[in-house]
């Protein structure tokens, strides 16, 4: 996936469609907000995405700015004659200026963020973005020492919190951290972050991705999203992980809606086209999820999560050979030695048949609601449903109703409806578990 940061004139013009004289005249007349890091007329110039989303949500006009817009030094076009033909079209020019500064100045408009001021300090936020935007383990745990290093160095920096919060959600799914100590240190990132900026758009993503996965308070979470999106309306990160929270609420058509916006901002991101498989998996389009996930796979044997979704997919089968493959795959790229001992573990099991593979599996899923890494009874309850045990399944129905549990994972309970279709007591207990929507 690309990163937080573009390098160049070029390249800023290439992510508005523009060439590069169109952008560096926007710098000029209309505060397009490139940077530069301290120390000499040489350095780079650059911009976040962030800052240019949010500067060209307050631009109305940039489709009808061409480069032919802005005249040649010592000459005068007609049309700016014609503007001062009268006194009354001066002064009806001058008003609609007003009225357009004061609008760009609202006190309420959120405003670009800057780097910190010390040049090594900008230097480790942005390479610490470019770290996280790579999701890998490696480079994760990079990104989390380089955040917690600058927000110790500048504890007042909301961005450095809200990187954090960042790096540890991605963490405990591109690397290791269990997700009992991931989403409350990435929760209390984000808080900390909008305690020093109520108007960080990425702060309000990040609570909401906690709000939504960890803490079970769906209508929180869209909360959080759409007051992000107000903020940067044309934020990928954001559309992104709202169209997966809305997918695993069950919102399909919405869900959509926002990975297609993220796709459509950001082309070529691995992670959102593995999503929008996923999501078309959940909402009942097998075979196109099927095919995607599996080109996936081919054209990017290195993103973990391809083979996340793809094992679930062959458990959904039955396919427990197709899952323990797809399984090991995904342990050994998120580098998991844990999981990895729990593949060889299901290997052996396989060797003596599937109810024995069976049994690890739910073994596993039980150890993890015990231990509080996982919240809800849905793993168990689909993988009793797998083994066609309708006694175990209602026992276990009956246990995530006595914890009022909440459940999304709508691909799962889909799967899990499937297969009890004309059981309506089943229907029924599984019904009850359905989470408040998203929005």
């Amino acid at each position: 996936m690309s990163s937080d940061r573009i390098n160049g004139w070029k390249a800023i013009g290439a992510y508005f469609n523009r060439d590069r004289t169109t952008v560096m005249r926007w710098a000029r007349t209309r505060n397009l907000p490139v940077r530069r890091l301290p120390g000499g007329k040489t350095s780079t110039v650059f911009a976040l995405r962030e800052d240019l989303d949010q500067w060209a949500s307050s631009q109305s006009n940039l489709d009808d700015d061409s480069p032919g817009d802005t005249p040649d030094k010592g000459t005068i076009p007609s049309r700016r004659i014609w503007l001062f033909l009268t006194a009354g079209v001066a002064v009806l020019i001058a008003v609609v200026i007003a009225i357009a500064l004061l609008w760009s100045h609202d006190a309420n408009a959120p405003t670009a963020q800057a780097l910190p001021s010390d040049p090594a300090l900008s230097q480790l936020y942005l390479q610490a973005r470019d770290d996280w935007a790579q999701r890998r383990p490696e480079t994760l745990a990079r990104a989390i020492v380089s955040f917690e290093t600058l927000t110790r160095a500048q504890p007042d920096y909301a961005p450095g919190w809200a990187g954090l919060a960042d790096a540890y959600i991605l963490a405990r799914e591109f690397g290791t951290i269990p997700d009992a100590n991931a989403f409350p240190k990435a929760k209390a990132a984000a808080e900390t972050a909008l305690r020093l900026d109520r108007d960080l758009a990425s702060a309000h993503r990040a609570l909401g991705f906690v709000h939504y996965w960890w803490d079970n308070a769906p209508r929180e979470a869209g909360l959080d999203f759409r007051r992000a999106l107000a903020l940067t309306p044309r934020d990928a990160q954001t559309h992104f992980w709202y169209g997966n929270i809305l997918a695993d609420n069950g919102l399909h058509i919405a869900a959509m809606r926002e990975l297609n916006m993220a796709r459509l901002i950001e082309p070529g991101s691995v992670a959102i086209q593995v999503d929008l498989a996923w999501a078309k998996w959940g909402a009942g389009n097998e075979t196109e999820a099927r095919q995607a996930l599996s080109e996936l796979a081919r054209s990017h044997p290195d993103f973990a999560v391809t083979f996340d979704c793809l094992g679930e997919i062959k458990l959904s089968d039955g396919d427990y050979v197709g899952y323990i493959q797809n399984l090991g795959t995904y342990a050994r790229l998120r580098k998991d030695e844990a999981l990895l001992k729990d593949v060889e573990i299901l290997r052996a099991a396989l060797q003596t048949g599937t109810a024995s593979v069976q049994d690890v599996l739910m073994q596993r899923a039980l150890a993890a609601i015990a231990s509080g890494e996982q919240k809800t009874h849905i793993q168990p309850v689909f993988l009793a449903s797998l083994a066609q045990n309708r006694k175990q399944t209602i026992a276990l129905l009956e246990k995530a109703e006595a914890r009022k549990e909440v459940w999304g994972n709508a691909a799962t309970t889909a799967q899990i409806n499937k297969i009890w279709l004309d059981d309506t007591e089943i229907a029924e207990l599984v019904r009850r578990r359905r989470a408040e929507p998203v929005e």
